[in-house]
């Protein structure tokens, strides 16, 4: 099992190397956040994938991981990566 944890703001991307495929991936917003009904343009999102890299030279790079964010905050987001 691999995982983490990171510390996001604004609008991004990070690129995570697996040990193999896994069989499961959990990502979520630590700490979910009420949104006020009065703003509803604050909701934050969060998209992840498990890509397979093209790499020739290293056989154990070869899946990876994609989190994508868009928050509006400081936030934490968490990620699990089950074999």
């Amino acid at each position: 099992m691999q995982s983490g944890e990171l510390i996001v703001t604004g609008k991004d991307q990070v690129i995570i190397k697996l040990d193999s495929l896994p069989a499961e991936v959990k990502c979520y917003f630590k700490n979910d956040i009420e949104v006020v009904p009065c703003n509803p343009h604050h909701a934050d999102s969060l998209e992840y994938e498990v890509l397979e890299k093209e790499s020739f030279l290293n056989l154990f790079d070869k899946f990876v991981l994609v989190i994508k964010w868009h928050v509006h905050d400081v936030r934490e987001i968490v990620w699990q990566a089950a074999y």
